[in-house]
């Protein structure tokens, strides 16, 4: 029997979106224009751009170290990331934010010493190739609709067994 193609496995490989660098320049170079048209000291004024540029230096270094390569979601629904050429087997926790526009996944790992990793992972149209975005979207319906599903028939199982 032929596989479904949004049954198959999904490698995504995932590139730096030059939309979310522009809007964070964008960001930048407004506070750092609205730093000069206070009425502060000359000398608070300073100290709060080099707060912004260090603050500026400290995200980008951590985004570039941190930095999710690829997501990999298996036929049987397993998550898998890799940060830094190490692989985390992952499950998708809380809430996830799918539109059109963009894409807001959360994952947790439990490591060997069982302490929870969270990592987040924004996707925008230009993060990856947009028919695998596409199919991600759809798998994620799909996931959204099975968990409601089976969230559905364990309450109906305790009301039937009479537990609340």
């Amino acid at each position: 029997m032929l596989q479904n193609k949004f049954e198959m496995p999904l490698d995504l490989v995932i590139k730096s979106s030059k939309k979310l660098y522009s809007y964070l320049v964008i960001i930048f170079l407004l506070s750092l224009v609205s730093i000069f048209l206070t009425s502060l000291s000359i000398s608070v004024k300073f100290l709060l751009v080099f707060i912004l540029i260090a603050l500026m230096i400290f995200a980008f270094k951590k985004q570039k170290l941190n930095k999710i390569v690829s997501i990999k979601l298996s036929s049987n629904d397993e998550w898998e990331i890799e940060i830094n050429k190490q692989y985390f087997n992952v499950e998708l926790h809380g809430e996830c934010i799918v539109t059109h526009f963009l894409v807001w996944l959360n994952f947790t790992s439990c490591n060997s010493f069982g302490r929870k990793k969270i990592f987040h992972v924004l996707l925008l149209p230009d993060s990856m190739d947009k028919d695998l975005l596409r199919q991600l979207r759809v798998r994620l319906r799909f996931l959204k609709d099975r968990t409601e599903e089976e969230s559905k028939e364990n309450i109906f199982h305790h009301i039937r067994a009479g537990r609340p």
